[in-house]
């Protein structure tokens, strides 16, 4: 029901209307959504002893035992639509012991489905999990020790073969049968992101090549003990258990919306959204061809007695070693001083650039400022040298369609920010 909504926007603070049992007091400050110092959800009371609840740059549901509050978005976007291309689970904070209705009638599996694509992929990349796992065969040779008991009952006529219990070095042990069933099953979750879709049929098809597919009980991902061999499936393990939990893959294939209580840093939601359309675009598009991304690129040398990192979202490369274009990302509703100073000292770290552009979201609120810039990074010489500072902003909401599909909005972003790229890049060219 509509009034059993709170909603909470993003960086702000506001009084409840409701007592909190400390039970849900201990919840939101607990653990799951604050990690470490941070302090991304806090509870304090006023004078009254009236709940006080403040949350820093985080987006999400929580669901409190007669409440559910909203921690809402300061800028108009499609959160869900956005989520699947959030890169790290580090600023995805979830509660997967508490399953809830997804009343606004999506799905965020899709982000389930791109954390397990990202666990895959770091698996492969240190290594497929190969170890001793014991078995029992009515071979033709002997091979281990033989089963008496079986090898009577089994070949008391044929003497040619011998029932043995062996140690076999595979690729089909517990783990990754594990896996590929979390694998399989995650595939159905997905509702919107075909790209992250196919991606993760194509693993399941090369895993299936040489390990079981198999009905594994999310219990069985108890018996894997860590060690320093198989330590990088730790994140993997976790992961397949909670999608093999029988209640949400029941929930998905009854067609009902589930998912769990999370909060998201908003700040690494566009970062990584913005900076992956990017980058399909710069990879795809022919008009581009000329032209490579490199994301988050690390300068360390910009100070020589001192350390000082440097580090733009994006830049793009032309050639082997020229970088002419940088772009950095503001999920900010007005510009500042700070962030020109930013792309300024990137530009000094790249002498090559010509161009750098901010990007921030677009909102009724907005106050950016979209008038050209232009940085002399010599006085003193007789042809300056010039760099071009630009700052745009995206429609991360798309108004003018009240419900627009996964595909529909995508395609509607990219066609903003190649808008925006050919706008600086054409003009060097």
């Amino acid at each position: 029901m509509a009034e059993d909504i709170i909603t909470i926007r993003e960086n702000s603070t506001k009084d409840l209307d409701f007592e909190l049992s400390l039970k849900e007091e201990e919840y939101l400050k607990g653990g799951i959504f604050n990690r470490g110092r941070r302090k991304n959800i806090e509870v304090f009371y006023s004078r009254q002893r009236k709940p006080i609840v403040r949350v820093g740059p985080y987006a999400g549901i929580i669901q409190l035992t007669k409440r559910r509050i909203h921690f809402s978005t300061k800028v108009d976007v499609r959160l869900f639509y956005m989520l699947s291309f959030l890169k790290s689970e580090d600023e995805f904070l979830y509660d997967p012991e508490t399953p809830i209705e997804i009343r606004e009638g999506v799905n965020f599996f899709d982000i389930i489905g791109k954390f397990f694509l990202n666990y895959l992929h770091e698996i492969l990349r240190m290594g497929l999990l190969k170890k001793y796992v014991r078995k029992k065969e009515n071979l033709r040779f002997l091979k281990g020790k033989i089963m008496i008991k079986e090898q009577i009952k089994q070949n008391l006529v044929d003497k040619s073969r011998f029932f043995c219990e062996y140690e076999d070095l595979t690729f089909d042990n517990l783990e990754n049968r594990i896996v590929l069933s979390a694998l399989h099953s995650v595939i159905s979750l997905i509702r919107f992101n075909r790209r992250i879709k196919n991606e993760l049929r194509r693993y399941e098809a090369i895993l299936k090549e040489f390990i079981s597919l198999v009905r594994i009980n999310p219990a069985d991902c108890n018996f894997v003990k860590f060690n320093r061999v198989n330590q990088h499936y730790e994140g993997i393990m976790k992961l397949s258990k909670l999608i093999l939990e029988e209640r949400f893959i029941r929930s998905i294939h009854k067609g009902e919306s589930r998912g769990f209580n999370f909060i998201v840093n908003m700040n690494k939601v566009y970062e990584d959204f913005i900076t992956e359309i990017i980058e399909e675009i710069i990879d795809h598009d022919p008009e581009f061809k000329e032209f490579k991304i490199e994301k988050q690129p690390r300068f360390n040398k910009l100070v020589k007695e001192r350390t000082m990192i440097t580090r733009p979202d994006i830049v793009i490369r032309k050639g082997r070693k020229t970088y002419p274009f940088i772009v950095d990302t503001k999920y900010k509703r007005e510009d500042s001083n700070a962030d020109y100073y930013q792309v300024i000292a990137y530009s000094l770290a790249l002498r090559h650039s010509k161009a750098c552009c901010l990007i921030y979201p677009e909102s009724e609120k907005s106050k950016i400022s979209k008038e050209p810039l232009t940085l002399i990074r010599d006085l003193t010489a007789e042809i300056p040298d010039e760099v071009k500072l630009y700052a745009r902003t995206v429609n991360l909401y798309i108004p003018e369609v009240e419900k627009p599909n996964y595909e529909d909005y995508i395609n509607r972003i990219k066609a903003q920010i190649k808008s925006i790229l050919l706008d600086f890049i054409e003009e060097f060219n």
